[in-house]
């Protein structure tokens, strides 16, 4: 009878250590030598993103721009808002194709560091200044490409390309990429009198040009061969009046030769 009594408690003492809950304890991560524990809730998580354009209004932009027009620019917001990459390449004006331009993913931090990243730079501004954006199919794939247009650093523009669901950017000074047209054609300046018309692809990863025509002083060529005023000014009437549309960062439009 004690025998029976003595397995009972055993049985009845096994099964309560069996179904007693496990204490509720957040795991700490290591620490490095001297440093206080760090819960795995603080070390799974990540920083807020840095918001660089702080005068963006998506709201306005979306009351304003047409609505194929925001859905485009949606694909890019991410981005713009930090939380994305883009693959930054060579452009037409970064050196040959063969040479030591090396494409890298960048985010709209390492925007900032190129404008303002340099040691000749005394009490850089702490956010990009946006100046203007655009959405419009200029390499000619049917997908629309965003345009912006930076004050900072005597105003430059970033060009994001969408392929393969990778989204591509390069940068222009902002004479190199003036006038620019909804068919992709832009005006680069050499100065007073000098005019240079390119139109602009993409394609092999990276963006390229080809030069339609230029104007210097009197002298006329397009396609390569000298032409009259008169046959360069309707080549121009015909190529160059179909801007396209440019919205402030609140979502203004802004007028045309503004």
């Amino acid at each position: 009878m004690k025998m029976r009594t003595m397995i009972a408690l055993a049985a009845s003492l096994l099964l309560t250590a069996c179904a007693a809950p496990a204490e509720d304890s957040e795991e700490a991560a290591p620490a490095a030598d001297g440093e206080a524990p760090v819960s795995q809730e603080e070390a799974d998580t990540v920083p807020e993103p840095r918001n660089l354009l702080p005068g963006l209004d998506v709201s306005g932009l979306e009351t304003s721009m047409p609505e194929a027009d925001f859905a485009a620019f949606q694909a890019y917001l991410p981005v713009l808002t930090g939380e994305e990459t883009f693959r930054w390449v060579a452009g037409p004006y970064d050196g040959a194709p063969d040479g030591d331009w090396e494409p890298f993913d960048a985010d709209m931090a390492a925007v900032y560091d190129r404008f303002w990243g340099h040691d000749d730079v005394e009490d850089p501004p702490g956010t990009l200044t946006l100046d203007r954006l655009a959405v419009a199919d200029i390499v000619g794939d049917a997908e629309p490409e965003l345009v912006l247009l930076f004050q900072d650093r005597a105003y430059n523009y970033l060009v994001f390309h969408r392929e393969d669901g990778v989204i591509y950017g390069t940068s222009f000074y902002i004479r190199w990429f003036e006038s620019l047209q909804e068919t992709g054609i832009y005006m680069g300046s050499g100065g007073a009198d000098v005019s240079y018309y390119h139109q602009l692809f993409f394609h092999d990863g990276r963006f390229w040009d080809e030069q339609l025509g230029e104007k210097i002083g009197d002298n006329c060529e397009l396609n390569g061969r000298e032409v009259s005023e008169a046959e360069f000014d309707a080549w121009y009437a015909a190529n160059m009046t179909n801007d396209v549309t440019w919205y402030s960062p609140d979502g203004a439009v802004i007028p045309e030769n503004m």
